[in-house]
């Protein structure tokens, strides 16, 4: 029999707003290559972490933890949270709250693209703003091995930009993702990065400023191609970059694939040959 003690929060909006999240990100996984799954609750984690911290009602709470669960279904899945695919309680509030936690990717910059969510979340109510802390609290681990310093140091920027705006919304999470900012390593020795296949390499650049372009459409090619062209990637350093000297370019990847598609066209126009060294 149940007691008269109040539930900090709904388990059913949590399995509710959690299965639609999974059917809708599907396979899609973290740049670690874990389950999307684990991106998505660990941010539902920070909010529920936080709740018997910084005391927030019932309401309030439920809201954060379905927009904490669903915050990247719009922005990452061809599935839109509505009102014909999600039933939940205040479906109308999460709506918007999900939406201000979309970027706008018809933006031309990051930067606009973040200046502009955090001027729709500003008018959020705490609870929804408290998300974005949360999120990226979440995402402010250490960086995939993939990232450049550039990319590191823009994503502090940003997280900078996210506690200004929204610390006001939770004491404890504003603080918890000032420390994570502190404690960010933006300095790492990853000059380069290396795709190895047998006994040769294709070395990137990681100073170049389209190596993540053409970074993610090698990948993107590599996993397509069912991992044909590469076995592996990892960092080096200027130190031990003789060691690779057997070093491939873009002929390679062209005279190894034996199939012309649209999408095939398209990673390799995508390729930076100058990032290629």
């Amino acid at each position: 029999m149940l007691n008269n003690q109040k539930e900090l929060y709904s388990t059913k909006v949590y399995k509710d707003a959690l299965a639609f999240a999974l059917r809708a990100h599907g396979i899609q996984k973290t740049p670690e290559g874990l389950p999307y799954s684990f991106h998505i609750c660990s941010v539902a984690n920070e909010i529920i972490n936080s709740l018997s911290i910084y005391s927030i009602s019932y309401d309030e709470a439920n809201m954060a933890i379905a927009c904490a669960l669903l915050h990247d279904v719009n922005e990452d899945t061809s599935t839109t949270v509505s009102k014909d695919t999600l039933e939940l309680d205040n479906i109308d509030e999460v709506i918007a709250g999900v939406q201000a936690l979309t970027k706008n990717e018809k933006l031309p910059t990051k930067q606009e693209q973040m200046e502009d969510s955090l001027d729709r979340l500003i008018i959020q109510p705490y609870c929804v703003q408290m998300v974005k802390l949360a999120d990226r609290i979440t995402n402010l681990a250490p960086a995939p091995l993939f990232w450049n310093k550039d990319k590191r140091e823009a994503y502090v920027n940003e997280a900078k930009m996210i506690l200004s705006s929204l610390k006001d919304s939770n004491d404890y999470l504003a603080n918890k993702l000032q420390y994570k900012i502190d404690n960010y390593n933006i300095e790492l020795n990853d000059d380069y990065l290396v795709f190895t296949s047998k006994n040769s390499q294709l070395i990137l650049d990681k100073s170049h400023k389209n190596y993540l372009k053409t970074f993610k459409s090698i990948n993107r090619l590599n996993e397509y191609l069912n991992h044909k062209l590469f076995d592996s990637w990892k960092n080096i350093t200027k130190d031990n970059l003789d060691e690779y000297i057997n070093n491939l370019d873009i002929n390679y990847i062209k005279s190894n694939i034996n199939q012309s598609d649209e999408k095939i066209e398209n990673f390799i126009n995508r390729i930076d040959t100058k990032v290629i060294i």
